[in-house]
């Protein structure tokens, strides 16, 4: 179960989504720090909110046994090597006991118990992030998954969540129907066909062509500039305009 929240916790009745994409930049930690540390373990969570963050993205793969991982690929090779099991058929039980290079996999129900009560989390279901039509277990999934955000936030996950999402994905419409704000992060060959209308949060590579952050820019949407790994490539990507910071490398890029 998660942990309690109490009647008038700090951030319980306030829209901390709204409140946090009017910061000039706002930053997102990208996988949990996932540049300088393995994604998504304890380490970068830990070194994510001791750099200051207030808002985590994290990518969430549903396990055979129904708990939700945060993962970014659909098997364990890439970040467990001599491993390839894919996430979707392998109970918890079992993935536990795999070993990143700091530490195990993370739950996302872990991460629920752990965040102060004034950050937002960015959530990208892969299963349905990227796709136009998803099956009925992916859907099943994802309806899952909204019921565990309300259980978690009160009934209100839509002030401390933030959906995000690519541009095909058809969960743009279901996230904003549920009151969502939602995030896409694009790429300059998907400009020209995509109605930046979709979405309320726009995202584009940081070395992205100067015309291709006009376009985003030019909507007066809140942008975010992705994935920043230093310095430097984040006063380029604020150069350009943009609002916000995906950032990988918690102890270079901060707040």
């Amino acid at each position: 179960p998660l942990r309690p929240r109490p009647t008038g916790a700090p951030g319980a009745s306030r829209d901390l989504v709204a409140e946090f994409l009017t910061r000039r930049p706002f930053y997102i930690s990208h996988h949990l720090g996932g540049t300088e540390y393995p994604e998504f373990t304890q380490a970068g969570l830990d070194a994510s909110l001791r750099a200051g963050f207030k808002a985590l993205e994290v990518s969430l793969r549903r396990c055979a046994s129904g708990e939700y991982l945060m993962i970014h690929d659909w098997t364990t090779e890439r970040t467990v090597p001599d491993t390839k099991l894919p996430i979707w058929a392998t109970p918890w039980d079992q993935l536990k006991t795999l070993r990143q290079a700091s530490g195990p996999f993370l739950r996302f129900t872990d991460l629920l118990e752990q965040i102060p009560d004034d950050v937002i989390l960015a959530v990208d279901h892969k299963a349905t992030s990227a796709k136009q039509d998803a099956n009925s277990s992916d859907l099943q999934a994802e309806l899952d998954l909204y019921t565990l955000l309300d259980d978690a936030f009160d009934g209100h996950p839509e002030r401390r969540v933030l959906w995000k999402c690519f541009v095909n994905a058809g969960s743009v419409a279901r996230a904003k129907a549920r009151g969502y704000r939602t995030m896409c992060m694009l790429y300059p060959n998907e400009l020209q066909a995509a109605d930046l209308t979709r979405w309320d949060v726009l995202g584009l590579e940081w070395n992205a062509p100067a015309a291709a952050w006009q376009q985003l820019t030019a909507t007066g949407k809140p942008t975010i500039a992705h994935i920043i790994t230093s310095p430097s490539q984040a006063q380029t990507a604020l150069g350009k305009g943009t609002n916000g910071l995906m950032a990988s490398t918690p102890s270079t890029v901060h707040p």
